[in-house]
This record gives structure tokens, C-alpha cells and sequence, in this order.
């Protein structure tokens, strides 16, 4: 869980918005966190990508397992095998309405109430293997 929030507050020092963190382990078998957040053009799609991919990386060594969506498409997706970062165009996540696809997820805190960044990054360090299982 630590390394989706690192992604989930990556996505925001971007200025993405309306950024959701879901417990998915009741509701899916695909991951067991989904960040969810939405953009405002194709550029900040791609900046924030960049910067949760990379955030991810240096804080926990975690890469990117599968990759889909680029240059200007409405919908881009990080998967690390135990979470996946969905960014959308606003038009789009209006379209898909992920978060009513997985209604039984449980949102999580992610930002101010969640702990520093340094003990999340020291946390997930020791929690890689039990994300990517």
C-alpha cells in the first residue's frame, strides 16, 4: 500500500486531481490497489506518468511491469503487478467510472493523514515482495 500512495502523491506534486486510492482486494483479482486520477491534457498526462514511474523507482526500485497509453490517448495505465495507476482526461473517467466498476473497493488515505514519505518509502521497501505475489 505504501508504494500506491508514493504513485498517488507523485500524480499530485504533477497538479493531478481528484486522486483516489482503492483497497481492491474485495473487489478484483487484477491488483490489489488502484490509484485513480484525473488530468487535464495529453502534456500533464505524460508528466505525470513520467513522475510516478519514476518516483516508484527510486524510492522502492519497483518498475513498471505493463504500460498502455501513448501520445494523446484519454486513458493511461501503470501496472506494477500489485497496484495500478490509471490516469484519466476528465471526459474519459466520466466515461469508464472505474471507481463504480469497483464499488466495493475501500478508498484509502493517502495524503495528509498518511505517514511521511520517508517512512512510507521504508515501509514499502519491506512490503515489495507481498505487492507483487
Amino acid at each position: 500500500m505504501a508504494a500506491a500512495r508514493l504513485a498517488a502523491r507523485a500524480a499530485e506534486d504533477k497538479k493531478a486531481r481528484d486522486i483516489h486510492l482503492l483497497d481492491a482486494r474485495p473487489a478484483s483479482s487484477l491488483a490489489y490497489f488502484f490509484v485513480v486520477a484525473t488530468v487535464d491534457s495529453a502534456l500533464q498526462m505524460q508528466a505525470v506518468g513520467e513522475a510516478v514511474d519514476a518516483g516508484v523507482k527510486a524510492e522502492i526500485g519497483l518498475g513498471v511491469l505493463r504500460f498502455e497509453g501513448r501520445g494523446a490517448t484519454p486513458w493511461r495505465v501503470l501496472d506494477y503487478g500489485g497496484f495500478v495507476v490509471h490516469l484519466f482526461t476528465e471526459a474519459s473517467r466520466a466515461f469508464y467510472g472505474l471507481e463504480r466498476l469497483w464499488e466495493g473497493a475501500k478508498p484509502l488515505a493517502w495524503g495528509k493523514s498518511a505517514p511521511p514519505r520517508r517512512r512510507a518509502a521504508r515501509a514499502a521497501k519491506k512490503s515489495v515482495p507481498r505487492l507483487i505475489q
